[in-house]
């Protein structure tokens, strides 16, 4: 148990709202009176889905300002998206530490958004939505221990640096736990669902087929994996044909590893409206 040493209670967002949104169900009767209730009920929430439906990405030239209509015109998968992207951006908003910034948080948000779009690729965006939040979430125990303990945290940041160990090993020599064990706390601290277990708790090497039904566990492997061998999320990088193989053994076809390793892929995740609008 870790609790005491980070409290996960302390955070802008209240993770109760997070944790209600996810299990919704989508076929009661009371599922869009309850969905309103929930977006309203936390003002960063609520600020980010009506930032968002007025954006040029879904804006259809007339102003909204109210919940009720957001909803209808962005749906629960990408309401159900945004709340948690409130969530992890209220945690970034913080700090404004460069490297934390970078290679926790811009990685973080790019894993979100590749991650979407390969489970896209691999199932027609069925599961497309949980593929973006699992993004999101899979560094949150990197990010609760660096905002309530940043000076230890910068320790860990400096003991990666120089003896090239991964992030787990630093923080076990610092803190004597990891962001592993802080991420299957807050799976449970917070409510959520028990796959995020497979998302939040632990190394994204290659996924077992039992471990998730979907491709979404895949999705956020291959994207995890993609953003660290370009250097976003991690101190090193891995050269063309290393990232190939990687993504290769994960099983991904041809086609497929051609179009994320394509240098203007990265690019276009940066391109989004998402993206410009959370990195600013």
């Amino acid at each position: 148990m870790i609790q005491g040493k980070i409290d996960f209670k302390s955070v802008p967002v209240q993770p109760g709202i997070i944790s209600d949104i996810i299990n919704l169900d989508i076929e009661s009767s009371d599922y869009f009176q309850r969905l309103d209730d929930l977006i309203g009920s936390d003002q960063g929430v609520a600020s980010l889905v009506l930032r968002v439906v007025n954006s040029p990405l879904y804006s259809r030239g007339n102003k909204v300002g109210t919940i009720p209509l957001a909803i209808s015109l962005l749906g629960y998968s990408v309401l159900r998206s945004l709340a948690l992207l409130a969530f992890s951006r209220s945690l970034f908003s913080e700090t404004r530490h460069p490297e934390f910034r970078q290679h926790i948080w811009q990685h973080s948000l790019l894993t979100a958004l590749a991650s979407q779009r390969i489970c896209q690729s691999l199932e027609g965006g069925k599961h497309g939505d949980e593929a973006f939040i699992a993004g999101l979430m899979h560094d949150i125990g990197k990010v609760l221990m660096f905002t309530q303990h940043p000076a230890l945290y910068e320790k860990v940041f400096q003991h990666m640096t120089e003896s090239a160990c991964s992030s787990a090993q630093a923080e076990q020599l610092y803190f004597g736990f990891d962001h592993f064990q802080v991420g299957r706390e807050a799976v449970k601290e917070w409510r959520l669902p028990s796959r995020f277990n497979a998302y939040m708790g632990g190394e994204l090497m290659h996924p077992h087929p039992e471990e998730d039904g979907s491709s979404v566990l895949l999705s956020l492997v291959a994207a995890n994996a993609l953003l660290k061998s370009a250097g976003i999320g991690s101190h090193q990088t891995t050269e063309p044909e290393g990232r190939r193989s990687l993504l290769q053994s994960f099983g991904l076809d041809e086609a497929l590893c051609n179009r994320l390793l394509d240098e203007e892929f990265i690019e276009s995740l940066k391109e989004t409206e998402i993206y410009r609008l959370c990195m600013i």
